[in-house]
């Protein structure tokens, strides 16, 4: 996939990426001018190329034409077949008699031409199959034909999650977009959309960009990122860029960390009568943040000095939260679930790779991944019993 560097995209695509970043008015307007003074900086451009529009589009486009011609050819060869059963034995049209280029040439006036048969096509559409009659013959009446009835739309996917095997680590999957895995690499300023260093305990066997996971309509490809320790699925590895479609009992290996891909428990009542309570796990460091019983919960880092104080301080965090804003998100509880907004943060926050609107509140499932700045929390439930295996 191409690369693009923003300091060479025209003015008006700069204008739109900038406008399409979660950021505020202001800060957007400092950006325009970091860049048309040229005071631009390595983490301006970084920020901006994680949600490169072109990039996005591009990516879009070539997963619409990949599976526009899948159909096509998956459809042509169905037709040719039923054609050819059909048209089998079938006299073909007369022959017509071919006409010589100095036709003019002839005596007296040339007769009138006949216009060429005119052949038309239908649009295909991705997901939705033409049906074409079968053609009636001499011996079939047409009120014996069977009338095509319209196929109904496939059922959407029940949700799907992958568990890393050995941490208990669930990874809430898109219905639509992507999500990419891999390891926070502080020196370079990468996060990914899931990270993977908690799991791995030190051993550094999962690349930054590893390998990402495409949703369409609830259902999954995985694809290798050119990751240096490889990517299998049921024991078969991957070339890179090569994806591969899951089915639920699957079981993937990203370097030496084991992932099982399968469908997500419907988790409404599924503590009900048992006592337990939510909390946050920060994928880098292993840190459990649980959530207090309170109406509202703010997410940051404390200041002392500025007379802030938050519910979920990240501040021990240390180089982890440098790009997390002091008030960074405000998580509440309505109705038995928490939601979760972004107060205008400087980098944005991110839930499973999409970036959340400030002021927007937005439900949390267990699994989810949120993303502050540059911290990633990972959303879950413990039970009692799971409460006193774990030191707090």
């Amino acid at each position: 996939m191409k690369v693009y560097d923003c300091r060479q995209c025209p003015k008006k695509t700069m204008i739109r990426c900038i406008d399409h970043s979660p950021c505020l008015p202001e800060e957007k307007a400092e950006i325009w001018r970091a860049f048309a003074a040229g005071q631009d900086t390595e983490a301006i451009r970084q920020f901006l190329q994680e949600r490169c529009i072109l990039r996005q589009e591009d990516e879009e486009r070539a997963l619409r034409e990949r599976l526009r011609s899948e159909f096509v050819e998956d459809l042509g060869s169905d037709l040719l077949e039923e054609l050819s059963s059909e048209f089998a034995g079938e006299p073909g049209p007369p022959a017509q008699e071919a006409i010589s280029e100095d036709a003019s040439a002839v005596e007296g006036p040339p007769g009138p031409r006949r216009p060429a048969p005119r052949h038309v096509t239908r649009p295909l559409t991705i997901g939705q199959a033409d049906v074409m009659p079968r053609r009636p013959t001499a011996t079939a009446p047409l009120q014996e034909l069977p009338e095509v009835e319209e196929q109904p739309e496939p059922a959407e996917a029940l949700p799907c999650s992958l568990v890393v095997v050995s941490t208990g680590h669930r990874i809430s999957l898109p219905v639509e977009g992507e999500l990419v895995l891999g390891r926070i690499d502080l020196d370079l300023g990468f996060t990914p959309d899931v990270d993977l260093t908690s799991d791995i305990q030190g051993v550094q066997s999962i690349s930054r960009r590893h390998a990402k996971i495409a949703a369409f309509r609830g259902r999954h490809l995985i694809e290798d990122l050119g990751s240096t320790n490889g990517t299998a699925v049921n024991g078969r590895p991957l070339n890179p860029g090569q994806r591969v479609p899951l089915q639920p009992g699957d079981h993937i290996t990203l370097g030496l960390c084991e992932l099982a891909y399968s469908q997500t428990p419907r988790w409404v009542g599924i503590y009900r009568g048992r006592s337990y309570r939510a909390f946050f796990l920060v994928t880098f460091s292993g840190n459990r943040y649980y959530l207090p019983p309170k109406p509202e919960i703010i997410l940051g880092r404390s200041d002392p000095e500025e007379g802030v104080t938050v519910d979920i301080d990240l501040s021990k965090e240390d180089r982890l939260v440098m790009r997390t804003s002091r008030r960074h998100a405000r998580v509440i509880e309505e109705g038995g679930l928490h939601l979760v907004e972004d107060l205008g943060s400087t980098h944005g926050s991110r839930l499973n790779g999409a970036f959340l609107e400030v002021g927007k509140l937005v439900p949390l499932h267990p699994g989810d991944h949120l993303c502050l700045g540059s911290c990633i929390l990972y959303y879950d439930f413990e039970t009692q019993v799971e409460q006193k295996e774990v030191t707090v």
